[in-house]
């Protein structure tokens, strides 16, 4: 199966859908012509298509269609939106991919999506661990806020983690593709000390080393099991870590600014 990523079908395509010989597919394009683009009855010699629209009318169309159809009254349902009900939405979304081509009519009133890949690409490394340390922020703030901390903790560590991670690849390069931590902090800190005559302060240190301790392989907060040294609980404050993530990620965008000043 080819998932359809710019969501227009083919007439044999709907009839598999809708588990419905080809000929009815094109009975309910003629009939119902009215209510779906027009490339679903295009010019001769011209390919039927249908598009997520046409499916949510099309979907009605099933949905009523007997032995001896009552065309009259599908199109009354039609006419009064019937097809917007949400038993329709419901079979839209299980005919639509997870990722779709960006649809013609988007605009800045889609406020339930976003655009990614090709022009809407995120630049890089560090505005993408500027994004998993936003996300870290925001589930603990969600977490607090629904009491529910013991059910988020692991991803709001991994994406934690993850930022750190993507924090020191930013601007130790080049690096080795794995998730060792111990060995970029230790470039990171010849970094600091050849390119901005400074050291690296302890508290800065003790994050990374955390991290690298119970999550050596980034594996530990995706797949759940400590690492084997530890013995017994662990508490973890997440007012404190999410304030020495913001101190973390506030010196990282100081980096950032002095290479762009010095044009490094």
């Amino acid at each position: 199966m080819i998932l359809k990523y710019d969501m227009t079908f083919g007439v044999s395509e709907v009839a598999r859908i809708f588990d419905v010989h080809r000929d009815v597919v094109k009975d309910w394009a003629y009939h119902f012509s009215d209510y779906l683009k027009p490339e679903a009855n295009p010019s001769k010699g011209t390919p039927r298509t249908f598009t997520a629209a046409d499916l949510r009318v099309l979907a009605y169309v099933y949905m009523h269609w007997e032995e001896q159809p009552d065309y009259e009254s599908i199109k009354i349902g039609l006419n009064i939106d019937s097809h917007f009900e949400e038993q329709y939405d419901s079979f839209l979304t299980m005919t639509t991919p997870l990722f779709q081509e960006p649809p013609e009519d988007l605009d800045g009133t889609w406020r339930h999506g976003t655009v990614i890949g090709g022009m809407s690409e995120i630049g890089d490394i560090f505005a993408l661990a500027e994004s998993y340390k936003l996300a870290g922020d925001m589930l603990v703030d969600a977490a607090r806020a629904a009491d529910e901390i013991y059910e988020l903790i692991y991803p709001i560590i991994y994406n934690y983690r993850h930022a750190t991670e993507l924090y020191l690849k930013a601007v130790v390069t080049p690096y080795r593709e794995n998730h060792d931590l111990s060995w970029l902090v230790q470039e990171f800190k010849t970094l600091l000390k050849s390119e901005f005559d400074s050291t690296l302060p302890q508290w800065f240190e003790n994050i990374i080393l955390a991290f690298n301790d119970f999550d050596p392989d980034s594996t530990t907060f995706r797949y759940g099991g400590f690492a084997s040294f530890l013995q017994g609980e662990v508490w973890v404050d997440l007012v404190h870590v999410k304030t020495l993530m913001g101190w973390l990620a506030l010196s990282f965008q100081n980096i950032r600014h002095r290479r762009v000043a010095t044009g490094k």
